[in-house]
């Protein structure tokens, strides 16, 4: 916790005399810019020219790596920050505490997890559900979307601190609306592995997204309308005789 309102101090001086939600936002940006795949040197050092003209670069540079130096470990520091300073609950944006996260992850992978076994959490927030997996196997394919992109980007920027692999999609899981998806990969350079992510709108690039079922596969099995079965006799509100004792 004291950890947390470090991370909160140097946030609120670094946004101050502008608002908290769009500060928080223009943090995230610049953090991804970093992780960005570049397709040539060009790119590269357009990058780096736009981190030197920001007018507060060192107090940036100090929030991010302050970020990243707590995030080691599977840990969420964006999505405290985020809960202390700009949701503060609203609209139940409350995050699952990271205990239990770990609790659910053990519960559903346990010690049993296969090579290249995939994990999707449809509604991923900032990525807590995620790092619980990582941390019993880093090796795991983790898959995350969300609604809301501000938690899309935490969940994408904690899953690249971490240098994991797979993908978070910006998109409405129950409707399957897709609007942007994040590819996230590593690079061997020397003897680090880099993160990096590739951005696309295209929903067929995503593994998360429905694919329309094709051929004969998307007719109806049913030549007829259902008609529902009323009971023989009427119910009186008590499933069967498992409260006769």
């Amino acid at each position: 916790m004291t950890q947390i309102k470090h991370l909160l101090t140097e946030f609120e001086r670094f946004a101050y005399g502008q608002s908290l939600p769009t500060v928080f936002t223009e943090m995230l940006n610049w953090t991804l810019l970093l992780f960005k795949k570049c397709n040539n040197e060009t790119e590269q050092q357009s990058v780096i020219e736009a981190y030197q003209t920001h007018p507060k670069v060192k107090q940036l540079t100090t929030l991010i790596t302050m970020i990243g130096d707590l995030a080691d470990g599977f840990t969420d520091p964006l999505g405290e920050l985020y809960m202390h300073a700009i949701s503060k609950g609203h609209m139940g944006q409350y995050f699952t505490p990271q205990h239990l996260c770990d609790m659910m992850a053990m519960m559903q992978i346990g010690t049993t997890s296969r090579v290249s076994q995939t994990v999707l959490d449809p509604a991923c927030g900032s990525g807590r559900m995620l790092l619980a997996t990582a941390k019993i196997d880093r090796s795991l394919q983790l898959y995350g979307a969300d609604l809301d992109l501000t938690c899309c980007k935490m969940a994408l920027i904690n899953m690249l601190f971490n240098s994991l692999q797979g993908e978070i999609a910006h998109m409405n899981s129950l409707s399957n609306e897709f609007y942007t998806g994040y590819q996230i990969c590593t690079t061997l350079v020397g003897t680090h592995y880099i993160p990096y992510y590739i951005e696309f709108t295209e929903p067929e690039k995503s593994r998360i997204w429905l694919r329309p079922l094709r051929g004969n596969n998307d007719k109806s099995k049913f030549s007829t309308p259902f008609n529902p079965v009323s009971a023989a006799h009427p119910i009186n509100g008590r499933q069967g005789l498992l409260f006769d004792w």
